[in-house]
């Protein structure tokens, strides 16, 4: 049983891995993030860390000895690192103003009012659905409190006097 503990817990923390680095590179060039919410990423991170320390137990050789020590390193890492960004959603708002359609539909664009605490500024945030739990950034403007919003067609948007094309994946970022 340690052994299927030991394997499942090293491929979970790979996985957790693997879409730690996605959100993280998703997040700061702005593209569609595709990977699951910090929060998920971190339950999987600490089952992995468990499944890890009971994979242990397993001592037929010393790839199993290695596996179990890497998968509880680096799973402990992650933790760590993804509480960071589960502790993020409490002590930032992000607070939902309006949702706005395109004209045939094909866009849903959420506007949310950030706000960081009493030393920072208020900010609007655009993010563009997608399916499942999908989404882009496309607009991000602090200092500001507002978003007037006009479609001018299916693709193209004026978010605050800044015009995005959506076909081009446009995005704007003060």
């Amino acid at each position: 049983m340690s052994k299927k503990y030991n394997i499942s817990g090293f491929y979970l923390c790979l996985v957790c891995l693997m879409f730690t680095l996605l959100l993280f590179y998703t997040t700061s060039t702005q593209r569609w993030v595709v990977a699951p919410p910090s929060y998920f990423l971190w339950f999987l991170s600490i089952i992995a860390f468990f499944l890890g320390y009971l994979g242990l137990k397993d001592k037929t050789n010393w790839i199993s000895k290695w596996r179990s020590r890497y998968t509880i390193t680096v799973s402990l890492m992650l933790s760590f690192v993804l509480f960071i960004g589960v502790l993020r959603l409490f002590f930032y708002s992000e607070e939902l103003m309006f949702t706005t359609h395109s004209p045939d539909g094909q866009h849903t664009i959420n506007f949310y009012l950030t706000n960081g605490g009493a030393t920072t500024a208020y900010g609007v945030l655009g993010k563009l659905e997608g399916p499942l739990w999908f989404e882009k950034t496309i607009y991000d403007d602090y200092r500001m409190d507002r978003a007037n919003v006009k479609w001018i067609n299916n693709d193209k948007i004026s978010i605050n006097k800044h015009l995005l094309d959506l076909k081009k994946g446009e995005t704007y970022s003060d």
